[in-house]
């Protein structure tokens, strides 16, 4: 029995059950004894239940599995709260997969609309449309002639109406941005005429914005068009964190948010509102600022630095966007400066790119990473490369193993992403969203834009952490349990993705858990089930490492408990 010999009578006991510890040891036990938010023992049933008082509230697990809290490594959990029915800010579709049901959505939020007002919707579904192809001006126009229309589908991919085109001064004649120090590469889509359809791509967006956020009287950000107030940010919040409760996801890492949405979290947890531990990454919406604004803003930068926080809110670095489906957010020269600064500074960064057959901007930015290196050394800093979508050459594993940089992928991600690059390829292609096959079967070409090789990057003694990056992908609280289903099977929409790269689920829980913990510097107080570490612990229905696989989604999330309070209790739990 391992015990904290500090705290004898635990407030809880759980027993009779498969406590998957996640320790260094890939410990399994019986039971597990709670006190304030602390575990305090873990081990066989006789010598757990022998701790228990007269208060202790005592659980017979009747066999279900207990596994250390779920940390998603990687979500936006303010603007996913946005789309929550009861926060009322912006419109849900990422549960529709045909034209007409999303117009059908924005028709019924447009009629309480004032004109002129901006309506907003959630990403897209990110398997494939059943149209196959996606909304365009003329089809937002119908609905809302007289309010401009905005659809983000993913940061850098937006659909809008005529409206919102006029308001931006986007029209036949402008130029797609050709990607400069101030300016992302991008795309304006366009019909057979040269009009803009509507789809903006990657640094025509970021366009489009400047000039709305203008007529908004709005700064710059990194991620989403509108700023909401305190009151309806700290909402979203509380609403995402019920969805990730539900999950059995008891940390997170907000990766991009902006210093005026810090004090929304400080707020949540202040109140004692809040239900999940946030790390918060800021966002450095490095194609806006000029790299002096940039150094100087981090030269001069008063707020909280990376670390400064609790249990319960943190912040944890930067992160900058390279690229966005292949297309430069800045120039690599000026990627090499920032990176360089930073990391003089003591930042760390959360680094976005997309390599395979997209834009292969993974030389760009370890060549970065290993000159910052020469100047002041990475190791332990814990910096990150997010997505990694197609990272398959060795050589590349091997660079960023000796650099420390941790792996950040998403397969729940990649699980709905590979199904649209399938079923919609030529669209994608069109759209200059995806780079032209050639002679790559859609299903080859589709493993380059999102295959997550995670045995190999395991192999290669890469430290891989997971993460969702909703609200891209939301999450389905009927299959709580598909980003670890994804991590060790390799399964998506358009099928088995990377077969060769199947693990265990021990090394896709460890992924989840003790892995994301290390990330944010706090595998000494969660990521596994072990005495003295913080209460964070998720009680599912069946065997988590035993079911068969064709019954793994079926797996429930009865109970979560985050710091020894339960947060989420499941209607049909029977423990």
């Amino acid at each position: 029995m391992k015990i904290d010999s500090g705290r004898l009578i635990p407030d809880t006991v759980l027993h009779s059950g498969k406590i998957v510890t996640v320790d260094a040891q890939s410990s399994v036990a019986e039971a597990v004894a709670l006190a304030g938010d602390r575990i305090v023992a873990v081990g066989s049933d006789h010598e757990i239940r022998a701790l228990a008082g007269r208060g202790t509230r005592e659980v017979d697990l009747r066999g279900s599995s207990v596994v250390p809290g779920l940390i998603d490594n990687h979500s936006h959990p303010m603007q996913a709260g946005l789309e929550a029915a009861e926060v009322g800010a912006k419109v849900d579709v990422t549960g529709d997969r045909s034209i007409e049901a999303i117009l059908a959505r924005i028709r019924a939020v447009v009629r309480d609309a004032r004109p002129g007002e901006w309506v907003t919707t959630s990403c897209l579904y990110r398997g494939g449309i059943e149209d196959g192809r996606f909304p365009n001006r003329h089809d937002l126009d119908s609905v809302a002639p007289d309010n401009p229309v905005y659809i983000a589908d993913g940061g850098r991919n937006i659909i809008v109406n005529t409206l919102a085109l006029e308001m931006a001064g986007i029209g036949p004649d402008t130029p797609d941005p050709s990607g400069t120090d101030d300016m992302s590469e991008g795309h304006i889509v366009r019909d057979e005429q040269g009009i803009p359809t509507g789809h903006l791509i990657v640094g025509a967006g970021d366009l489009a914005r400047r000039a709305w956020w203008v007529r908004l009287g709005q700064d710059p950000q990194m991620w989403d068009l509108l700023q909401y107030g305190l009151e309806t940010s700290k909402r979203a919040i509380v609403a995402q964190m019920r969805k990730f409760s539900a999950a059995g996801v008891t940390g997170t890492r907000d990766m991009g948010t902006s210093v005026a949405d810090l004090d929304a979290y400080v707020e949540v947890a202040r109140e004692g509102s809040a239900t999940v531990r946030m790390d918060l990454v800021l966002g450095l919406p490095i194609q806006h600022w000029s790299v002096e604004q940039i150094t100087d803003t981090l030269r001069s930068y008063f707020g909280p630095r990376q670390g400064f926080g609790d249990e319960w809110v943190r912040v944890g670095g930067l992160k900058l966007v390279a690229q966005n489906y292949g297309y430069w957010t800045t120039t690599p020269k000026k990627i090499d400066k920032v990176i360089r600064e930073a990391n003089r500074l003591g930042w760390r960064f959360a680094i976005h790119g997309t390599p395979g057959d997209l834009g292969n901007d993974v030389e760009v930015i370890i060549d970065a990473l290993e000159a910052a290196d020469a100047e002041s050394p990475l190791a332990e800093r814990r910096w990150s490369y997010e997505h990694a979508f197609g990272l398959v050459q060795p050589e590349y594993h091997e660079r960023l193993r000796r650099l420390g940089v941790i792996i950040a992928c998403n397969p729940m991600l990649s699980y709905f992403g590979a199904g649209r690059a399938m079923e919609m390829h030529e669209t994608l292609e069109a759209l200059k969203l995806a780079a032209n096959g050639g002679d790559l079967t859609p299903l080859q070409r589709t493993v380059l834009e999102w295959g997550q090789p995670v045995r190999s990057w395991l192999k290669a003694g890469l430290h891989v952490t997971g993460g969702t990056d909703t609200p891209a992908i939301a999450y389905d609280l009927q299959r709580p349990l598909l980003g670890l289903w994804s991590t060790f099977s390799q399964d998506t929409l358009a099928g088995r993705l990377m077969p060769d790269e199947t693990v265990s689920r021990m090394e896709a829980l460890r992924i989840w858990t003790a892995n994301n913990a290390y990330a944010t510097f706090e595998e000494h107080l969660k990521g596994s089930i072990e005495p003295g570490k913080l209460a964070d612990l998720v009680i599912l229905s069946g065997d988590v490492l035993e079911i068969p696989d064709s019954e793994f989604l079926d797996l429930r999330v009865l109970e979560t408990i985050v710091g020894g309070r339960t947060v989420h209790e499941h209607a049909a739990a029977t423990v």
